[in-house]
């Protein structure tokens, strides 16, 4: 695969999810046939991760003005001695900075294999109810079907244009959890996070919530949404709990 600006342009709306409906549908299309794309993709969305990171980043920022303020210290003290001793500093801060990037990219790397084991190891797709009872909507019908089927990229497609998505609850988990099965976590988490507190659906959307930033690698979000979700003391008590405790570790 050419690695050209346009493709990188793509990717990026691609993760960011600033495409069209056509052009998110062509390109899924052009990484579904290309494995080399494929592997370009997820070599970008790992670089999200670590740029999201806002701890990191904020770490280095700190030593990149340290870096700085030893740079005026040269300036405003200009003799060969004061000159030597700067340069060691400038050098041992360049060294410190390049290494916490290997460092943190480990670090980041480890904590994410973490969070996917867990993430696989706890989701499970919201569980079809019987909203079909007493309806006749043959549509309807075919799109639990497509979700019992795990056929997701189908249930994507036609619950995103369903008429009553908006006023049925467990429609919007249903295919909040197809954005998960074709990551689209950006589009999951904003149906999951558009159901009211109010609702009987909050809690199973807090859940859903807390294990997409699971799945992102966000293992704070997690475990601040776990604890919400332990202090319900509701159907999901149990596994938070578990799962707090996993990450904790």
């Amino acid at each position: 695969m050419k690695r050209t600006p346009e493709i990188f342009d793509k990717i990026e709306g691609y993760l960011n999810n600033t495409l069209s409906e056509n052009e998110y549908a062509d390109f899924e299309k052009e990484i579904t046939a290309n494995p080399e794309l494929a592997q370009e993709v997820e070599k970008h969305r790992a670089l999200h991760t670590i740029l999201g990171d806002t701890d990191t980043l904020a770490f280095k920022e700190k030593l990149v003005k340290i870096s700085t303020r030893i740079k005026e210290e040269e300036v405003s003290n200009n003799t060969p001695s004061n000159r030597f001793a700067n340069y060691w500093k400038i050098a041992a801060s360049i060294a410190i900075i390049l290494g916490l990037g290997t460092f943190f990219w480990y670090t980041s790397t480890s904590t994410h294999d973490k969070t996917k084991e867990l993430y696989l190891a706890y989701y499970q797709p919201f569980p079809i109810e019987d909203v079909t009872r007493g309806n006749t909507d043959t549509t309807l019908q075919h799109i639990m079907q497509h979700y019992s089927n795990k056929s997701y990229d189908s249930v994507v497609t036609a619950l995103r244009g369903y008429a009553n998505l908006a006023n049925q609850e467990p429609l919007q988990l249903y295919l909040g959890n197809s954005y998960l099965n074709t990551n689209q976590e950006k589009k999951a988490l904003s149906l999951f996070e558009n159901i009211p507190n109010t609702s009987t659906y909050n809690e199973v959307a807090t859940w859903y919530i807390a294990l997409t930033h699971l799945k992102l690698n966000q293992p704070k979000k997690t475990i601040r949404l776990l604890k919400k979700i332990i202090s319900y003391d509701g159907t999901y008590k149990t596994k938070a709990s578990n799962l707090l405790k996993r990450l904790s570790e």
